[in-house]
């Protein structure tokens, strides 16, 4: 590592506030059907005009605008991300982690006391908390395509019935049931987070085809008759103990055969990689009581629930998880 690398590392929240600031005033919005002067765009925005010129030209060094003459309009990614109307829409999870910006302002507490800076409550305190929330877990998986590549890699044409444990905004049975409407999908997860997915699965046409159940998988029984259980981003929120009970319940919801699959980072031994996950669990500290986990942590969870042929697959970039498959 060079001086460099560790000046940019420094001042690189400068890049993600602009970004998130942008996404938050709805600037690609506006830019999105046709190239406004700093004048025009200012009024549309509620904005200063010098700042929002130094604004702009801030987010043209970024390659999230263009500018020719006096006129600035949106780079090809800002059309295909950071515009509400976009099927790949990101900027919800770029809002949900500008609501993050405080939170990390107090990393240093929690280095001291060990504990979460926030209620570790998976942000179902509030409305609006769990709703900006889930909907950043869609804009993530289908802004990058996880839900795409699971779909085409599970081998889901030999699956009948399909539990999405703490599903969030459904994204993943939406877009399996796309792919094969032969499927049946149940969607467990808690009752404030179902009022979100509901409204996600009408908008995608899907209401009344996933079944919804309401319940916490850390105190209620899963349902069983199960050809494959899905567990997306779910063991890095919670500790070794709660991850170990529910691999439990997980098996005996499975039918005989049938197959667990955990979608979150997978660490190396030593806890160090892929980065994303050492660097993540940062983040959990934070706001949860759970960390990323190791492979080898993984597996000890599933082969003291008796599961078999368990594997670690890792997944291509631009996805930065990786899964890991057992069988009942």
């Amino acid at each position: 590592m060079e001086f460099s690398d560790i000046a940019e590392m420094s001042s690189a929240f400068w890049g993600s506030r602009i970004l998130h600031v942008a996404v938050k005033l709805g600037v690609f919005d506006t830019l999105e059907e046709e190239s406004m002067t700093v004048d025009e765009a200012a009024r549309a925005l509620g904005t200063e005009g010098r700042a929002t010129w130094l604004f702009f030209n801030a987010l043209v060094a970024l390659k999230l605008l263009h500018k020719e003459g006096q006129s600035y309009s949106n780079t090809d990614a800002a059309s295909k991300y950071l515009v509400k109307t976009s099927p790949r829409y990101f900027g919800h999870m770029v809002l949900f982690e500008e609501s993050l910006w405080e939170l990390w302002g107090r990393l240093e507490n929690s280095l001291k006391t060990g504990e979460p800076s926030r209620k570790p409550d998976m942000f179902q305190d509030l409305e609006e908390n769990t709703e900006r929330f889930i909907m950043a877990m869609h804009s993530l998986v289908s802004a990058r395509g996880d839900d795409a590549v699971l779909a085409s890699m599970l081998g889901l044409g030999g699956v009948k019935t399909v539990l999405d444990v703490g599903s969030g905004p459904g994204t993943y049975p939406i877009t399996f049931l796309n792919k094969f409407p032969h499927l049946e999908i149940t969607i467990f997860d808690l009752p404030g987070t179902l009022a979100v997915t509901r409204r996600v699965l009408s908008g995608q046409g899907m209401e009344g085809r996933i079944k919804l159940l309401e319940g916490d998988y850390i105190t209620d029984d899963l349902p069983g008759g199960f050809d494959l259980i899905m567990l997306s981003n779910i063991i890095h929120g919670e500790s070794e103990e709660v991850n170990r009970s529910l691999m439990g319940k997980i098996y005996k919801s499975l039918n005989p055969g049938g197959r667990l699959v955990i979608k979150d980072h997978i660490l190396n031994d030593d806890m160090t990689s892929p980065a994303v996950g050492a660097i993540f669990s940062i983040q959990m500290l934070l706001s949860a009581k759970g960390r990323d986990y190791s492979f080898t942590e993984v597996k000890e969870w599933l082969h003291c629930c008796s599961f078999k042929n368990i594997e670690w697959v890792r997944l291509e970039h631009p996805i930065n998880s990786s899964l890991v498959i057992g069988e009942r």
